[in-house]
């Protein structure tokens, strides 16, 4: 997890376990109001192979350390998730 600073609002990216459709933790303070900017999904495959995600994820009202995934089974990979704090 990281926060870039600079930007008129904080950025920050987390790195997460996909899943199966549904919920998943998103640790670094992600909580409805904030943008969700982008959502890579990476496989452990040498090399590792991006896709973009974004469209299928969404940070649903009145929650707060998660983002929801509403299309595809991301098991066995890793989500990168990048979003803008409403700061």
């Amino acid at each position: 997890m990281g926060t870039i600073s600079g930007f008129s609002r904080p950025v920050t990216t987390a790195v997460i376990p996909g899943g199966v459709v549904g919920d998943h933790a998103v640790p670094g303070g992600i909580k409805d109001g904030d943008t969700l900017v982008a959502v890579t999904q990476l496989t452990d495959a040498v090399p590792p192979v991006p896709t973009d995600r974004t469209a299928e994820f969404s940070i649903s009202a009145g929650t707060s350390d998660q983002v929801e995934n509403t299309t595809t089974d991301t098991t066995g990979a890793f989500l990168v998730v990048t979003w803008v704090k409403a700061e």
